[in-house]
Order: C-alpha cells, then structure tokens, then sequence
C-alpha cells in the first residue's frame, strides 16, 4: 500500500516539475486558448457553444493554477546546499502578484468574449495594474522610496 503511494507521489511530482519546466509556454498557451473563441468569432464569423468556451477557460485556468502550485511546491526545494537560501531571484509577493495578474487577464479575456467588452477591459487594465505593482514593489521603488 504505501509503495502505491510512494509511486503516486512521484508521478504528480513528475507531472509538477514537467509544469513548471514549461510554465512560460503554459502561462501564454493557456491565455491564447482562452482568446481563441474570440479571434474564431471576430475573424471567421464562427461562435463556439457557451459550453465549449466555458470547457476552455476552466481546463486553462486548471492547467495554470496547477503550474503554480508546482511552482510553489518544487520551488521550496531549491535551495543552495551551502548558504540555506532559495536560489529563486523572485520573491513570493513578486510571483504571487504575478499569477493572480495572469488569473485576472484570463478572467478579463473571457467576460471581454463572453460578458461586456467593458467590463473585460477593466479586468485587464486591473491585471496590467496588479503585475506592475508587483514588479513596482519588488524593485524597491515602492512609492517614490
């Protein structure tokens, strides 16, 4: 019983540390699939069900949260075996603010398509706003500091 385990374990850490080896692809791959209905609309003529667009932008949104969470989790692991220190050069806040800008420009992206073209682009404008803050902080600029 506890080798399946064992082996279970190590296959989620396998699919983890495949995640987050491509998450740059998954991040910008999960974001075109959820404007693809918009691009068949604007260009073609051709609308996809309210099914099919919904199936897109959770499936995406699942793929991405789930590269984040290995992100976290294989992150913990890299540490430098002489100092202690994460060799991670961002800090949490940092990469935090990040995925949620990426979560909020997905969710912007689809009440653009699904919703109202306003209140999408409020969505992401905030996005835009939330990683700028982030990098904005991170940099030590933190309001004319």
């Amino acid at each position: 019983m506890a080798s399946e385990t064992q082996s279970g374990d190590r296959a989620f850490g396998t699919l983890l540390r495949f995640l987050v080896t491509y998450r740059l692809f998954i991040y910008l791959g999960g974001l075109i699939a959820i404007g693809i209905p918009l691009l068949l609309q604007r260009a073609y003529g051709t609308e996809l069900s309210a099914g099919a667009r919904t199936a897109i932008v959770v499936v995406s949104l699942g793929v991405m949260i789930l590269t984040y969470v290995g992100e976290r989790r294989v992150g913990r692991g890299h540490l430098d075996e002489r100092t202690g220190e994460s060799t991670e050069s961002y800090s949490l806040r940092l990469r935090a603010s990040i995925a949620t800008a990426v979560v909020g420009l997905a969710v912007g992206i689809y009440v653009v398509m699904e919703v109202n073209r306003l209140t999408g682009g409020l969505f992401i404008i905030g996005a835009f706003l939330f990683a700028y803050m982030g990098y904005r902080t991170e940099g030590g600029t933190r309001d004319g500091v």
